[in-house]
């Protein structure tokens, strides 16, 4: 999930439209298929609910099978957004499909592969002139976490709330131990991390 995941979790959590952590996860996730001495799932579903204003509610569902040698949705990875009056689905890699009811098909945005050429420019600009980078830091934090949060809950096995200006578990301390490692003397984090 923190491999590649990360990057398709950024772009599902910018079209789903939220800019903070979520106050729920719940989960499940194991090894079934590689049996190797990596300690996190190879199979992993996860659902994140976010409180937004108005006491409504959003939620960003996360499917992980590395293993699977299929094309879900057409797709080897991507996103696909579901709403009342039609849906997106596509890739970095392979472009976009925006459907309306019954799947009629409005448009289709086709992709050359991933730019990476754009990224680095965008990086290098932010060198040479300052500012910030399309992806910075804090929205990156904010992706990056959900994979942590996925984790987690895949491997306490429960259902967690979180306090998302807190950045800890709500009532379970044995979960928010696993938000940051113990370290050795010789390292540190940083103080009131």
């Amino acid at each position: 999930m923190g491999n590649d995941g990360v990057h398709d979790i950024d772009i599902a959590r910018w079209g789903l439209g939220v800019e903070t952590h979520p106050s729920r996860i719940a989960g499940t996730g194991n090894k079934f298929f590689f049996d190797d001495d990596q300690e996190w799932p190879d199979t992993l579903y996860c659902a994140f609910e976010y409180d937004v204003a108005g006491g409504k509610k959003k939620q960003l569902i996360y499917e992980q099978r590395i293993w699977s040698p299929y094309v879900q949705e057409g797709h080897e990875n991507g996103c696909a957004w579901y709403g009342t009056e039609g849906m997106m689905v596509g890739g970095k890699a392979g472009g976009w499909q925006i459907f309306g009811r019954k799947n009629k098909l409005i448009e289709e945005i086709k992709a050359q592969g991933v730019d990476l050429p754009a990224h680095h420019e965008d990086f290098l600009s932010c060198i040479r002139h300052g500012g910030k980078p399309h992806a910075h830091i804090e929205i990156h934090h904010h992706s990056s976490s959900l994979c942590h949060l996925g984790n987690i809950v895949a491997r306490t096995g429960r259902s967690l709330h979180f306090d998302p200006a807190k950045e800890q578990f709500v009532g379970d301390d044995d979960a928010s131990k696993l938000l940051r490692r113990d370290y050795r003397d010789h390292w540190s984090a940083p103080k009131g991390a």
